[in-house]
């Protein structure tokens, strides 16, 4: 009777704890769940003793990106067989960090790259290296169209403008000195707006630009009565980050005209990025946005500003540093490593380990159910072949009308029918293991 009852209950509970587990598993460690990675930026070059990498991390769903703000992000290097200093930092709010490794030799290439936050990996690979190459300056002249007797040339100081700031224009008549100029543009403010070129026959003015188109128009009269005009589009970049040439306590100061909480920085020369910043801003007197850095600009470096981490915003721009004049040609930064590709296969194959654990608890349910449906009919049909067997032995039953016994030989054949056969107990055992078994690789996915 107890056998029975436990055959019963064994037959209930083994698939509902199967279609549990199955579900426990499928929608906990076999679901889909954000893949975790990081992306390398920066411009390493050969030869150079310094490897300055922004890290930008990540989450994948579904092939939707979002920010990944990571605490004790670990990134070691290696130059050919060479390690490079390890170096630690952390993705802030915006996922976005800095490290600069350094090599106690030029570095020849490739690098291998490993980022890890413990013993994740959120990116590696091979990072190649540019060629050594000296960075590119040029003069900020402005195209522009003039007429009369006097030959005008317009240059900006550091290249562009960002409004509403001031920047130095430089005016030049060359041999010409002593003309009086007369600027004026709509959509700027000019100090001053009358000046007198000196021996050299250069003079300057300041623009503060009130709008993102401003036409510079100059009128020149020299002594002896030549005259000359010039017209042309000052170049004013929109949405930039201005760069204050004034330095405070050696420090550079950024201002941006539109609220942001952040910039991005990169320090780049000759032999490549140097460093990499995150500034925070925040609001000042004057209702603009400032931060600021500490940085000794080396001889050719050159700023690069940028409201977004890749640097390909319209509004990046390069600011010279060191000497301060020119326009900045500054390269931007590119991507080296991209570890998003390999975190969504690793969390898909993750959760397809999951998926067929689940399978295998299932199938291995189903597998012992069914040996144990034979087993209960075995025992069902053995117990009757005995309750034959028992009535041909005692004989006759006078209440059927049975009056002659059952001979030997059929009370033998009866009985060996009746005999138990281990098979199907031997399948059963086996199935409760394989059972058992697949219910434990599927607990263990739970992480």
């Amino acid at each position: 009777m107890l056998r029975t009852m436990l055959g019963r209950l064994v037959t209930l509970v083994v698939p509902a704890l199967a279609v549990l587990v199955t579900a426990l598993v499928l929608l906990g460690p076999g679901s889909a769940r954000p893949a975790l990675g990081a992306r390398v930026h920066g411009l390493p070059v050969a030869g150079g003793t310094t490897l300055a990498l922004r890290l930008t991390g990540a989450r994948r769903l579904f092939g939707v990106d979002d920010v990944a703000s990571l605490d004790d992000v670990r990134v070691e290097a290696h130059d050919g067989p060479t390690p490079l200093s390890a170096a630690h930092t952390s993705l802030g709010p915006d996922g976005v960090g800095e490290v600069v490794l350094h090599a106690d030799t030029p570095l020849s290439g490739p690098i291998s790259l490993r980022v890890l936050r413990g013993e994740h990996v959120l990116v590696e690979g091979a990072v190649p290296l540019r060629p050594a190459a000296p960075l590119a300056t040029k003069t900020g002249a402005v195209h522009g169209v003039g007429s009369g007797d006097l030959a005008i040339a317009v240059s900006t100081t550091r290249g562009q403008l960002a409004a509403p700031f001031p920047e130095a224009v430089r005016i030049e008549i060359p041999g010409a000195a002593g003309v009086a100029i007369e600027a004026s543009a709509p959509g700027a403010e000019i100090t001053p707006d009358k000046v007198i070129t000196d021996a050299r026959g250069v003079a300057s003015i300041r623009v503060k630009p009130v709008a993102h188109h401003v036409e510079l128009e100059l009128r020149a009269r020299a002594l002896d009565g030549r005259t000359g005009r010039w017209e042309g589009l000052l170049p004013v970049l929109p949405g930039a980050v201005w760069l204050d040439p004034s330095r405070t306590q050696g420090a550079l100061v950024l201002v941006s005209p539109a609220p942001r909480e952040r910039v991005y920085v990169s320090i780049v020369a000759d032999e490549g990025r140097l460093l990499g910043a995150v500034v925070p801003l925040v609001q000042d007197a004057e209702g603009f946005f400032r931060g600021q850095f500490a940085f000794t600009p080396a001889r050719g470096a050159q700023l690069v500003v940028s409201t977004d981490p890749q640097e390909r915003g319209a509004g990046t721009v390069a600011w010279p540093l060191e000497p301060p004049e020119g326009a900045a040609l500054a390269p931007r930064i590119e991507p080296l490593l991209d570890g998003m590709p390999d975190a969504e296969a690793r969390e898909k194959a993750r959760a397809g380990r999951a998926r067929r654990a689940a399978i295998q608890v299932v199938g291995a349910s189903a597998l012992f159910e069914i040996l144990l449906l034979l087993v209960r009919s075995r025992r069902a049909q053995q117990k009757l072949e005995e309750g034959l067997a028992d009535a041909a032995v005692r004989g006759a039953d006078p209440g059927l009308g049975l009056e002659v016994p059952v001979p030997e030989a059929d009370r033998r054949g009866v009985l060996r029918a009746a005999r138990e056969r281990p098979t199907l107990r031997v399948a059963l055992a086996v199935a409760l293991v394989l059972l058992a078994f697949a219910v434990v690789a599927a607990v263990s996915t739970f992480r």
